[in-house]
């Protein structure tokens, strides 16, 4: 299998994490902390959303021969630079490293406020990293 049949693959199933996080989109705060199963699949869904977007990003960056990223952080900045997304989508992600840590290793300290609040935004910006790697493996398999 290709590295760009391997990260479409990825990016596969990370579409599909974004879906289950948008069913909790759907709630209001209110409804979200009365709702156990509903904020667990937020956190879960935000979890496997960072881990499988940085198993994207590693993998290309090290088809471009870039040295493996320290963390789930640097993995996104290093993508920015490397051009494998946007800077500026690098940036506005890399932070998301650090609820994914929380949600994993600090889960008695998860402000339920913070995860409620990282839904829309986590929509957004990894449906964008989505198109944008897409972009950069056609280009990848154009040259």
């Amino acid at each position: 299998m290709s590295g760009a049949e391997v990260a479409r693959r990825k990016l596969r199933k990370l579409s599909e994490y974004l879906s289950e996080l948008s069913l909790v989109a759907g709630y209001s705060y209110e409804e979200y902390l009365k709702d156990i199963f509903v904020k667990r699949t937020a956190e879960r869904s935000l979890q496997l959303i960072v881990e499988c977007a940085t198993d994207v990003c590693d993998h290309l960056l090290a088809e471009l021969n870039y040295p493996p990223p320290k963390d789930y952080y640097e993995s996104f900045i290093k993508a920015g630079e490397a051009s494998v997304i946007s800077s500026t989508l690098a940036q506005e992600i890399a932070p998301s490293a650090g609820l994914r840590n929380v949600i994993v290793h600090e889960y008695e300290d998860i402000k339920d406020e913070k995860v409620y609040e990282s839904i829309g935004q986590a929509l957004k910006s990894f449906r964008q990293l989505i198109k944008e790697i897409n972009d950069f493996i056609t280009l990848m398999e154009n040259k």
